[in-house]
């Protein structure tokens, strides 16, 4: 370092950007060894909020009719080929529409969250380029909407029908529910819309066998302070309790535990190249244990985060259109005041006001030269006040002596974070009450 050098207190660029590097590669590493033990997120808390997001927005689902029509307004008419398939893509709202349509006349119209879900779905059916792909695709999507409404269905809240039975009412009655049962839960999660979805979850696994009273003991004393989803905490809580209770009981009956297995050997026996398997994969997460998502994970990686993905760059977009909304509000604001503006004056001027203007303009000129004349007064004061300041100044200011001195004069640098320090002139002033 030389003498003219100023010291750096601070990283350079080239290392933030390498450090900025490294984190990011292992943020992906850690990203990658999660989801290769089942797991979405490090925290309980968001793994059960990415769980719930990827069940409620699948790789893929069946169009409805309006998304149909607007597809169909973009990529035309489904015509059939001569042969092979034909496949077309569509962006539509937020999301990506695929159809493949098969020499029979056969087609399949599905949605997809993103483009690059939509861009692999269409690689793969020009790929397999065979009527059994649109077939096993319009089975797939199919099945996946009835699995969506069922949800939808469990999670919508119970209305007692008139006229009901008293047995029937008996038995609704007598049937446990986890919000009576685990008192620990904030009433903020058991009267959310979500709830019933839950509660949905609770009686399916009472009926499987599991005790209702070591499920709600699971659920108590959970944190909901950095909960995105308190709802889909409380069923992974619900699914891990249930777990380890049917471990401690080996005389219950095995037909779950036989239903996983047949389940996980299914996960293993999937294509990785297909990404209908994919899209099938991305149905079961989250639905028959840890070790399942962990092989569903392994076999397609990024499949337990795509959902959040997704619904971020949803989110993004929709804030993006409210601020463009806004913006064209506010502009049509502005245009609309400056046209009542015109309209004022010209009615004014119609009904005989040029009098008026000609007092308003009158009154606006003077206010500016009253403007302007204050302004020359406000500088001849400022004038006059340095000239007295440098007069005292000059009068207690003590004479330079003869004395060479070297003087070392800093370099002036352009680095914000470390400018030259001023050295202070010994200068006696006198107060003068200002």
């Amino acid at each position: 370092m030389t003498e003219t050098e100023i010291p750096q207190l601070h990283l350079s660029r080239d290392h933030i950007m390498a450090m900025t590097q490294v984190l990011t590669m292992l943020s992906q590493r850690l990203a990658e060894q999660r989801e290769r033990r089942g797991r979405a997120a490090y925290g309980n808390a968001e793994h059960a909020a990415r769980i719930a997001d990827t069940q409620e927005n699948p790789v893929l689902r069946p169009m409805t009719d309006p998304e149909h029509q607007a597809f169909t307004a973009q990529a035309g008419e489904a015509q059939p080929p001569a042969q092979g398939l034909t496949v077309a893509t569509a962006p539509l709202w937020q999301e990506w529409g695929v159809r493949a349509v098969a020499p029979t006349g056969d087609y399949a119209t599905v949605m997809c969250p993103t483009i690059s879900e939509a861009a692999r779905l269409a690689d793969y059916l020009r790929a397999e380029n065979s009527p059994a792909a649109v077939t096993e695709l319009s089975e797939l999507s199919e099945q996946i909407g009835h699995r969506v409404a069922a949800d939808k269905a469990a999670a919508a809240p119970a209305q007692p029908e008139v006229g009901a039975a008293t047995t029937r009412d008996g038995e609704a009655s007598e049937r446990p529910r986890l919000a009576n049962l685990a008192t620990d839960l904030p009433a903020s999660v058991t009267t959310a819309p979500e709830w019933e979805r839950t509660e949905a979850r609770f009686g399916e696994l009472t009926a499987q066998g599991v005790d209702p009273a070591a499920l709600a003991a699971g659920v108590q004393g959970l944190d909901f302070d950095r909960a995105r989803r308190p709802d889909a905490l409380v069923r992974w809580s619900l699914d891990q309790t249930a777990q380890a209770w049917e471990a401690g009981h080996p005389q219950q009956p095995r037909t779950h535990e036989d239903s996983r297995e047949a389940t996980a050997a299914w996960a293993r026996q999937l294509d990785p190249t297909s990404a209908v398997d994919r899209a099938a994969a991305g149905d079961a997460v989250g639905r028959y244990g840890q070790d399942v998502d962990a092989t569903l994970a392994t076999t397609y990686p990024g499949l337990l985060t795509a959902a959040t993905d997704a619904r971020t760059m949803a989110e993004w977009a929709n804030g993006a259109a409210l601020s463009q909304q806004q913006r064209e509000n506010a502009e049509a604001l502005t245009a609309e005041s400056a046209s009542h503006t015109l309209r004022g004056d010209d009615v004014r001027g119609g009904q005989g006001g040029e009098e008026d203007l000609d007092r308003e303009e009158a009154a606006i000129a003077a206010d500016g030269e009253a403007a302007e004349h204050r302004g020359r007064a406000s500088e001849a004061g400022s004038e006059a006040e340095r000239a007295r300041d440098d007069k005292v100044t000059a009068q207690f200011t003590p004479a330079a002596t003869t004395t060479t001195t070297v003087t070392k004069v800093a370099r002036r640098t352009a680095t914000p974070t470390n400018p030259p320090v001023p050295v202070p002139t010994q200068t006696r002033t006198r107060g003068r009450g200002r």
